[in-house]
């Protein structure tokens, strides 16, 4: 049997610098981890901020004008 964990951790950071910082942090944690578990794995990604307003969805067929009513 195979399992798999995640640790998730999420920062608000100013800058790229201060990213770095963190990494840097993150990085010396996982070598702690790696001990035990060497195949554990650093990921970082920047993740942006969601849309005030939502999404706007298409109408359904039956609303639907022009040429997207004819489908």
């Amino acid at each position: 049997m195979k399992l798999w964990g995640l640790i998730s951790i999420e920062l608000n950071v100013g800058d790229y610098v201060e990213a770095a910082e963190h990494q840097r942090r993150l990085e010396a944690l996982l070598a702690q981890v790696r001990a035990v578990y060497p195949g554990a794995k650093l990921q970082m990604r920047e993740r942006r901020e969601r849309r005030p307003t939502p999404a706007v969805r298409a109408l359904p067929a039956e609303l639907a004008v022009g040429r997207h009513a004819e489908r």
